[in-house]
C-alpha cells in the first residue's frame, strides 16, 4: 500500500479540526476500546489510490448529540474541497467517513 504525502495529511487534518461536533479521530487498528480514540490522524486515514481517483475513508469520533449526517457531510465537503484546491482541481477525491464512537 502506498504512504499518503504528509502535505495531505496536514490538509485533511487541518479540514476535520475545524469541523463542529467532530471530538478526535479514531484508530481504525485499534485492539481495545481504550485505543480508540487518537490524536494521530496517520491511524484514522485509510486510502486507495487508482488512476482515475483517489478514496480517503477517514476515522472520527463525534460529539453524541449533534446530527451525525451533517457531521459527515461537513466533513467530506471541506475535505474535498481542500484536497482538489491543493491539487489546482486537477485530481478526483472521494472521502468516506467513518463514525466508530460517540463521545
Amino acid at each position: 500500500m502506498n504512504t499518503i504525502d504528509k502535505s495531505v495529511i496536514k490538509v485533511i487534518k487541518d479540514a476535520i479540526v475545524t469541523v463542529p461536533g467532530v471530538v478526535s479521530f479514531s484508530n481504525f487498528n485499534a485492539d481495545s476500546y481504550d485505543e480508540i480514540a487518537t490524536n494521530d490522524i496517520n491511524n484514522a486515514i485509510e486510502f486507495t489510490n487508482t488512476d482515475n481517483i483517489t478514496r480517503f475513508r477517514i476515522h472520527v469520533i463525534i460529539l453524541s448529540g449533534v446530527n451525525i449526517k451533517d457531521v459527515i457531510k461537513e466533513i467530506q465537503i471541506r475535505v474535498k474541497y481542500e484536497l482538489e484546491k491543493i491539487s489546482k482541481f486537477t485530481m478526483k477525491y472521494m472521502v468516506d467517513v467513518v463514525v466508530d464512537d460517540l463521545a
